[in-house]
């Protein structure tokens, strides 16, 4: 905070100035000896809080005030006089004047007079910062323009436009956890704004903040361009991919067809899964992903012959390779998309010999929610496995009572699921059928379904669903207990304290 201290009498000056050494370093305390240089500093340095002497050579204490209120109506004065006049304190008080002090000035009045001021500043400060950034927010989300001349010459002028987009993660609930609040922010363009810059920090919501930087020189632009290239290395660190956006907003432009054009190119660009930044307009090219389809059709032909563990194995090799082209969402989108459509249509090619492509599409709707590779992994293989088990031939030959299984299971995990019983109603050994299940899936028939159930019991307490007893029924397990134990021996961590993890940061303050 500023704190302007104008007197004309030097020693008064000198006085108040070391009386007011308290307030450093946190505040920067500016002394004057006229009103005149006081006023003028005022251009380069907002004052928060004045205290001015009224009787002056040059313009005197309340037209001082007066000038610095129209300069900024937030600004806060202080008179300290010999006068005891309540007319000073009339006129004053129209241009902000907080507190009326009569020389000689005690210490401790003088500084819970400045106490009071400076608390009041920062509620003040803070209360019309909330306004502003939530007005903002409301203009870079509709096209509306509030009718508030701060507002429209805030869309009115030119800005470098910084999108922040965080992926969800258990271990991040906002920006909070991720480190990155206005302060913090303001550090970070130190480099490339000059301190009394005004900008903007205004989060849509826990996972999209945009900043605003005021454009005052052509070469300011890459100056943040640098500054977002160093963070962009330095956010790899987070648990979740940041992507970071740049765009010009001129003064043509509203705030609103800015962002809207800028989303939609980070829609468009985004690493699935990995940090992205995307400094300027050029369109990132489609990764070859000829070798991946080859991949495809290997674990194509290990479902097919129901290897179940083995389809897995080749489709986290296809899902590693992703990874490591680095492809982007929307190329990811529409491979999954083509993935789960040629499944489909070759499995039903072969049972029927003519397909019907109105059948083929796959609802894909979920994947929008996922942010890394381990939550597609889990979700892809639920589908490709669903798949197959949906769209097996009609005989039910001991190879293929696996996939049929695996969908009993998908489908009705919630209640009772008996191996032996299955084994009975399909005429088949128990032992048998076991060997081939573990066989095709890699794990037992008891830890396949309680694997499943878990994770079905992670979807439901990240939804929302609090209650132990009754995820633990929603999940097939009727004693809360043994569903408790059985899931912190799998996840680590007991139900509860999973739910509470997945709490966005707004829930938790």
């Amino acid at each position: 905070m500023n704190i302007f201290v104008v007197e004309d009498e030097r020693w008064a000056l000198a006085e108040m100035v070391e009386l007011l050494k308290a307030y450093r370093p946190e505040h920067r305390v500016f002394a004057f000896d006229n009103g005149d240089d006081a006023l003028t500093a005022a251009d380069g340095v907002r004052p928060d809080l004045v205290l001015t002497d009224v009787n002056m050579p040059g313009i005197d204490g309340l037209e001082l005030i007066e000038q610095l209120h129209k300069l900024d109506p937030t600004i806060k004065s202080m008179i300290v006089s010999v006068h005891d006049e309540f007319e000073y304190a009339r006129q004053g008080m129209k241009f902000g004047v907080v507190d009326y002090l009569l020389k000689p000035v005690k210490k401790d009045d003088l500084v819970n007079a400045v106490d009071k001021a400076v608390q009041r500043i920062e509620t003040d400060s803070k209360r019309r910062e909330q306004w502003m950034n939530g007005s903002i927010a409301q203009m870079l989300v509709a096209a509306e323009i509030p009718v508030h001349a701060d507002l429209q010459q805030i869309n009115a002028g030119a800005y470098c436009m910084v999108l922040l987009i965080l992926d969800k993660h258990a271990e991040l609930k906002g920006w909070k956890d991720a480190g990155l609040h206005a302060d913090a922010m303001r550090e970070i363009f130190t480099s490339a704004i000059a301190p009394t810059t005004q900008f903007h920090c205004v989060e849509l919501d826990c996972w999209q903040k945009v900043v605003l930087i005021p454009l005052t020189g052509s070469n300011q632009m890459g100056a943040v361009k640098t500054t977002l290239a160093s963070l962009y290395q330095q956010l790899h660190r987070l648990p979740a991919p940041i992507h970071i956006g740049l765009a010009h907003k001129s003064e043509q432009r509203s705030l609103y067809d800015t962002l809207y054009e800028l989303k939609q190119r980070m829609d468009e660009q985004m690493t699935f899964g990995m940090c992205t930044f995307l400094s300027d307009d050029r369109p990132l090219p489609d990764v070859d992903l000829s070798t991946v389809w080859e991949k495809v059709r290997l674990m194509e032909w290990h479902f097919n012959k129901s290897e179940i563990a083995k389809g897995q194995t080749a489709l986290h090799r296809i899902l590693d390779e992703l990874r490591q082209r680095q492809i982007t969402r929307r190329q990811m989108r529409l491979f999954i998309h083509d993935l789960l459509f040629s499944l489909k249509y070759n499995l039903l090619a072969a049972r029927t010999g003519a397909v019907n492509v109105n059948v083929l599409q796959e609802d894909i709707s979920a994947f929008h929610r996922l942010s890394g590779y381990v939550e597609l992994s889990d979700w892809l293989s639920e589908k490709v496995i669903g798949l197959y088990c949906s769209e097996r031939p009609t005989d039910r030959t001991p190879r293929n009572l696996v996939p049929v299984l695996l969908q009993i299971i998908h489908n009705n995990y919630q209640g009772t699921l008996s191996l032996q019983q299955f084994a009975a109603d399909h005429h088949v050994s128990l032992g048998y059928l076991s060997r081939i299940f573990k066989s095709q899936t890699g794990s037992t028939f008891s830890d396949y379904v309680t694997g499943y159930r878990i994770r079905k019991a992670k979807e439901l307490l990240s939804g929302g669903i609090e209650r132990l007893q009754e995820v633990s029924r929603l999940v097939g397990y009727e004693d809360p207990k043994h569903f408790s134990a059985l899931f912190k021996k799998i996840v680590g961590q007991t139900p509860m304290a999973y739910a509470r993890s997945k709490l966005p940061a707004t829930g938790r303050e």
